[in-house]
């Protein structure tokens, strides 16, 4: 009898294993006082035997007991809230301030889909947007976040914010396969670290994960609190849907981890994605960046940022503030692709170990300028080249005030072209001649090409660079269309169809980039 008796028990057991492998399982302390109490907007405040949990769904169902005491528990069955449902834990077997309760959660007869501790309202400020909170759970008492479970869900968009004294142990992943949006997920869980389970998610389907893990904007930690997040753990998530990444990490002071195998290809905004990042300085040289429109504050205030940045530009059209404060900068971008640039303002400014040429910047579109250069590391040379072209450029945008340039001295023989600019409506204030003297060739070497007939039908004539090694023609869109060696100077055209092209002429010592137009 007993031996019949045994598959029944087997049987049973994998039954409740399965059952609560199912469960998405989270940690409470709800008389948690390490926080100043949270503000929900509920019917009124939790107490101190009390959650607010704001899960989403329809007829789900919720089992808690008391950690290291279970025969304290109790269900909620056929659970459907749009917002938010109260949990009362009652009267704790352990003493009141230590009772810590898990609450496991499972679809039920319905569905369980969502978790959302905070919903933000945005507003734009001059430079940022501003998350405004309104706080649907209590985010001051949730301590872990122990199993995933099944749930299948459908956004995870502000599901942990303003958890600060969160961690994550699950070692199952959760299914984001429904999942596009993960802005906010853990924004201003300033205890959070991540976990190794993370490098196992599949994020394949995530297009937006803006403000991700930020800090930025959030109200300064209570004391006690430590921010520790750095996990090692990220550089292998799917990022082949994401086009926002705006904000993802900002203010993460201790955050260094690698992230350069991402597949950021169809990105199109990285505005203050590392901004006041303090401790990143790591490599993203292998990211195609030919979606990216905007990368203002990109890597904003970061005083140890000094890596090399190839990246196709273009398409960007705002890169304002993107090294301002980075002091230990100084990896060239004269290669950087300016044409759609409207916005370089502080670009550059603080930046007091940058000490690059910037003279092959073609500032077509440029607007606003203002502080690119305040107080950056240019000597008298590389300010000098820049000088040269951007004066030697015809197509360099007029009436541009590049504000304070006190630290800035330029060669004596280039002040005609700093002149030209002058003459185009550019303000320079506060920069004076140097002692330094660019030679005939350097100035030579500055100097755009002319290219005639401009537009073209059959041929382009090169006039005022001998040593060319190669071209490169673009179209509008940025795609490279045709590449070669110059005959004597003359490039054939007649195959190209009617348009605007951008040409690279690549050189011993440099690359230079002028347009034109084929008829």
């Amino acid at each position: 009898m007993i031996l019949k008796k045994i598959p029944t028990l087997i049987f049973l057991l994998l039954l409740f294993l399965a059952k609560a492998q199912n469960e998405f399982i989270t940690i409470w302390k709800p008389a948690s006082t390490v926080l100043p109490a949270v503000n929900v907007d509920a019917p009124y405040q939790a107490t101190t035997q009390q959650i607010w949990f704001p899960g989403i769904g329809e007829n789900y169902d919720i089992y808690w007991e008391e950690v290291g005491y279970p025969q304290h528990n109790g269900s909620l069955l056929d659970v459907t809230s749009t917002k938010q449902v109260l949990i009362d834990f009652g009267t704790s077997i352990a003493e009141k301030n230590d009772a810590k309760y898990r609450v496991k959660v499972t679809n039920g007869n319905g569905m369980f889909r969502q978790i959302k501790f905070g919903t933000a309202q945005l507003f734009p400020g001059p430079e940022q947007i501003i998350p405004i909170w309104q706080i649907n759970g209590s985010s001051d008492k949730i301590l872990e976040i122990e199993q995933w479970g099944n749930i299948s869900w459908t956004t995870m968009n502000g599901a942990f914010s303003l958890c600060r004294l969160m961690q994550l142990t699950a070692t199952d992943t959760p299914n984001l396969n429904n999942v596009e949006d993960a802005s906010f997920m853990f924004y201003g869980t300033t205890s959070f670290k991540g976990a190794s389970s993370m490098q196992n998610w599949d994020t394949s389907k995530i297009k937006n994960f803006s403000f991700m893990f930020s800090l930025l904007f959030d109200t300064p930690p209570a004391a006690g609190l430590t921010e520790q997040f750095n996990p090692p753990y990220l550089d292998s998530w799917n990022m082949s849907s994401a086009t926002n990444l705006s904000y993802m990490f900002g203010n993460r002071k201790v955050f260094n981890q690698s992230l350069n195998s991402w597949d950021v290809s169809k990105v199109t905004d990285m505005s203050w994605m590392f901004g006041q990042c303090l401790s990143f300085n790591q490599r993203l040289d292998n990211w195609d960046t030919s979606s990216l429109e905007d990368m203002h504050f990109m890597l904003h205030m970061i005083p140890v940022f000094n890596q090399p940045l190839n990246w196709n530009t273009s398409k960007v059209t705002n890169m304002a503030h993107i090294f301002h404060g980075c002091t230990s900068f100084n990896q060239s971008l004269e290669n950087w692709d300016m044409t759609k640039v409207k916005r370089i303002d502080d670009i550059l400014n603080g930046a007091t170990n940058y000490n690059q040429p910037l003279g092959n910047w073609n500032l077509v579109s440029l607007i606003n300028g203002a502080g690119s250069l305040t107080l950056s590391g240019l000597n008298c040379e590389n300010y000098s080249k820049t000088l040269i072209g951007w004066a030697d450029n015809p197509n360099t945008a007029n009436n541009i005030s590049l504000g304070s340039l006190t630290v800035l001295k330029y060669a004596p023989n280039v002040s005609d072209k700093r002149d030209i600019l002058i003459n185009k409506g550019w303000s320079f204030v506060g920069d004076t001649p140097g002692s330094c003297l660019l030679s005939s060739s350097d100035i030579k070497l500055n100097k755009k090409p002319l290219l005639y007939p401009n537009p073209a039908v059959d041929d382009i004539h090169i006039d005022g660079i001998d040593d060319i090694k190669a071209y490169k023609i673009y179209d509008a869109s940025g795609r490279l269309v045709k590449e070669g060696n110059p005959n004597n100077d003359i490039i054939s055209v007649s195959t190209l169809p009617k348009g605007n092209y951008m040409i690279q002429l690549v050189m011993k010592e440099k690359t230079v980039s002028s347009k034109f137009i084929k008829k």
